[in-house]
């Protein structure tokens, strides 16, 4: 299979998942969706190297703008602070990687690639490790390449607090 393929093969998946996990009962409009003609501009990630998928919620787009990097992939990217450039769409984004803290994340610098790339809650990010992970002594500099597939603008879940108080207000769980 091609990259082009592997990533249309992919980006279909999680829109297959993304919109599964979403219930319409809550999320009437959820559906991916392009955002911009500039969007429509897919840059096919080697399907050979590591990936791992972000959607994002309002930590990863607003204050305080940092994006959790998930444990499965901790373990290839430096147990050290290391700066980490995200690729995408021709631009480069140099930020700071907490690879010392509990947390593993990017956070200083995340602000700039989220805002320069309009990114919203339920646009979805590939990011595919180029170069510079753990088991190389940490002598590369780590290059994450980026993929964004925009989502639908999903409105905020509604205030489950009250949801349950009464047999009318029960909270229905649907498999």
């Amino acid at each position: 299979m091609d990259s082009a393929q592997w990533l249309m093969d992919l980006a279909s998946s999680i829109t297959w998942c993304f919109a599964s996990a979403v219930s319409n009962e809550y999320f009437p409009n959820a559906g991916l969706q392009q955002r911009a003609e500039e969007d429509e501009e897919i840059t096919p990630l080697s399907g050979d190297r590591p990936f791992f998928t972000a959607v994002m919620c309002k930590t990863h787009v607003q204050k305080p703008y940092v994006l959790i990097i998930p444990t499965h992939f901790q373990r290839r990217l430096p147990a050290r602070r290391a700066a980490v450039v995200l690729r995408c769409r021709g631009s480069s984004w140099i930020m700071s990687y907490c690879g010392d803290t509990k947390l593993k994340r990017l956070d200083q610098g995340w602000a700039d690639f989220a805002v320069q790339n309009r990114l919203q809650v339920g646009d979805a990010c590939v990011f595919e490790l180029v170069s510079g992970y753990a088991g190389d002594g940490g002598n590369r500099e780590v290059v994450l390449e980026v993929q964004v597939l925009r989502g639908g603008g999903l409105p905020e879940p509604e205030d489950l607090a009250t949801k349950g108080d009464t047999a009318e207000e029960a909270i229905a769980i649907l498999d």
